[in-house]
């Protein structure tokens, strides 16, 4: 669905908003900046209004692309409201996703893995071996870097996603791993922007990029917004059309663009990302132009009742 010029929740007249809850039975729903702010609390109203989408039969799925966080702590956090029961199964988190795929096709090898621990720990917990790098060590010759570089264990498959201690270094040795075209290369999250304080600041998906330019290889990508992960959530629900699906989101570009793309309704929350100035400055039909708009997710409850 596109729309020329969005409608905004609050707007919708009675019968506008039961037409907009009867046009989709399955929700995909961003976290943070959506139910709540980025690695802090809840937004209020937005635990009410997930509430109000089960009370009316939504199939709710959360895709997330934080994996700062676990995802027993995104459960957690969910099931510390005391009107929501989340399920594991309803969490798509891009180390998971990842975890799946390895498992898929048998892998036994060694990873190179450029993310949080959290993010290393799920691989762990599951069974996958890790190779480690040299924290907090320092380049200070060719001898060093020649090291860092070549001197490591071979690998059977490269993984990037969100990596705050990420170096040149490190990115030149998953270069180096990649020129071995059997090693699989895999990403998760591949946000070119996420936001951070006030701003937004650089996402994986420019280090990503970096990688994929050097190596002349392109990534599974199991997070936003990769193709794998859309045909992830296609098989999902592979008896829901695509029209028939909400996909809300915070980032015009890593949740609206990749959910216009796959075909799904699309709502903008305004709680984290993304302004209405944002929107405003859209040209028609542009890409990433959602179909509604919302102030905070809470105005899916209708305050008149």
């Amino acid at each position: 669905m596109s729309s020329n010029s969005p409608k905004y929740i609050k707007q919708l007249s009675a019968v506008e908003r039961e037409k907009f809850f009867n046009s989709f039975d399955v929700v995909f729903c961003d976290c943070d900046g959506v139910v709540w702010y980025t690695l802090r609390d809840f937004i209020p109203g937005s635990a009410q209004a997930i509430a109000e989408l089960q009370c009316r039969g939504k199939q709710l799925t959360f895709v997330t692309n934080n994996s700062i966080s676990s995802v027993d702590q995104h459960l957690q956090k969910f099931n510390s409201q005391t009107e929501l029961k989340i399920e594991k199964r309803q969490i798509v988190h891009p180390a998971q996703t990842i975890c799946d795929q390895l498992k898929s096709i048998g892998f036994e090898g060694l990873i190179y893995c450029l993310a949080t621990p959290p993010f290393k720990q799920l691989l762990r917990d599951a069974g996958f071996r890790l190779c480690e790098d040299r924290e907090g060590f320092t380049i200070e010759s060719i001898a060093d870097l020649h090291g860092a570089i070549f001197g490591a264990e071979t690998v059977q498959a490269v993984i990037i996603d969100v990596d705050f201690n990420l170096s040149a270094t490190k990115l030149m040795r998953a270069h180096v791993q990649l020129q071995n075209p059997n090693c699989l290369f895999l990403a998760g999250a591949a946000d070119a922007m996420i936001p951070f304080g006030n701003g937004n600041i650089i996402g994986p998906g420019a280090f990503i990029d970096v990688v994929t330019k050097a190596s002349g290889r392109q990534p599974m990508v199991l997070g936003k917004p990769g193709e794998a992960l859309r045909q992830i959530l296609r098989d999902r629900h592979s008896d829901c059309s695509a029209n028939r699906v909400l996909f809300v989101g915070d980032s015009l570009a890593s949740d609206i663009g990749f959910a216009r793309a796959s075909g799904y309704q699309t709502l903008l929350v305004l709680t984290g990302g993304s302004s209405a100035a944002d929107v405003a400055n859209l040209p028609a039909d542009h890409a990433h132009l959602p179909d509604y708009v919302c102030d905070c997710l809470g105005d899916l409850c209708d305050k008149s009742e």
